[in-house]
């Protein structure tokens, strides 16, 4: 972080999670707040997956909703780290742009209903998620509620690499600026080997489906390709928020180990580092890991106070084997986290 970067603010220990009233009726919100003054939270994460009801149809918004629940929150106390929605397109999106769904190696064109599902790459993406997080910055910059900006969400969980027409001719850009000319291409991935030599960035493809093994150099490459088309999305986002928010300090939640970004690269960009954590509570060396995990993120902060931003009080859906958590073990992991340099806990 550069020192013309803004900082976030917490008052105090963040303790809070993810907010969606999206999904249950309005009658219940004051409720809500009321409840979590009770637990303790002061710190709520809103409008994560929110696209299709922030914008229901291409270009027509509808911001009511969202103005009523930061409202609520703030009359509450509750400071808000408020998302851009940009993890999920709606299905109109899916409908009027196709191209833009991601292809796997084998050639699968993957459909929208669940989350995540765009090429890293699809302009057509990128161009309606921008014109979202402008409509969000304007309208929200100096909402009172307002604690920071949570760009997007677990970026590259399920769909890091996308092998389309759009993905390709991007990676080709890459490698040009990467390499120079296609003869350096070609020495530095050893392309005698197997008759691969290139003679134009133009016959290049990316590592998809083939006979065998593919050029490791080439699939190296690619992962770090992967990573950057991750990263420049993220960097068109914040470059909105800086210049319409200059003040609002902004993140992203990193997922640990996981292979699909370079950390290294994307931390400088972050106001604080966010990470998610989920444990698995069958694992009786998983402290051993988590303890890592933290290190990590503070070593990726440069040693400064960093955010545990989503874990699981107990079980989850997504595990073969889901065991609930035993009595305590939740409560352990969470000193863990502070004791390693978290500025807090939240939960999904």
């Amino acid at each position: 972080m550069t020192p013309a970067q803004p900082r976030f603010d917490f008052p105090t220990l963040a303790y809070g999670g993810d907010y969606n009233p999206e999904q249950w009726p309005s009658d219940v919100w004051d409720e809500d707040v009321a409840l979590m003054q009770v637990a303790g939270v002061n710190v709520a994460s809103v409008a994560i997956f929110a696209w299709a009801r922030l914008e229901p149809s291409p270009g027509v918004y509808e911001f009511a909703w969202l103005d009523d629940v930061l409202d609520r929150l703030h009359a509450g106390g509750i400071g808000v780290l408020l998302a851009t929605a940009t993890a999920s397109p709606p299905p109109w999106f899916a409908l009027k742009y196709p191209q833009s769904l991601p292809v796997t190696a084998d050639g699968v064109r993957l459909g929208p209903g669940s989350r995540q599902h765009y090429s890293p790459s699809s302009p057509d993406y990128c161009r309606h998620a921008l014109q979202l997080v402008t409509q969000l910055a304007e309208r929200y910059g100096s909402h009172p509620a307002l604690l920071g900006w949570h760009i997007n969400n677990e970026y590259g969980c399920h769909v890091w690499t996308s092998y389309d027409s759009d993905s390709a001719a991007a990676f080709r850009l890459w490698l040009h600026q990467r390499y120079g000319t296609v003869e350096a291409l070609n020495v530095a991935w050893g392309t005698d080997f197997w008759s691969q030599r290139y003679g134009s960035f133009d016959e290049i493809e990316p590592p998809a489906a083939m006979p065998t093994f593919a050029n490791p150099t080439q699939l190296l490459d690619w992962d770090r390709f992967s990573s950057h088309a991750l990263l420049a999305l993220f960097l068109a986002e914040s470059q909105i928020l800086r210049r319409v928010t200059p003040d609002v300090p902004l993140t992203t939640n990193l997922m640990g180990f996981a292979r699909q970004a370079d950390y290294w690269q994307w931390a400088p960009h972050l106001d604080l580092i966010c990470d998610d954590a989920y444990p698995d509570p069958s694992d009786p060396q998983a402290y051993v890991r988590l303890c890592a995990q933290r290190d990590l993120m503070r070593s990726l902060g440069g040693g400064r106070p960093w955010l545990l931003m989503e874990c699981a009080t107990a079980a989850v859906q997504w595990r073969t084997t889901n065991l609930p958590k035993p009595p305590g073990l939740h409560r352990a992991q969470s000193l863990q986290a502070l004791a390693r340099g978290s500025d807090g806990i939240l939960h999904f």
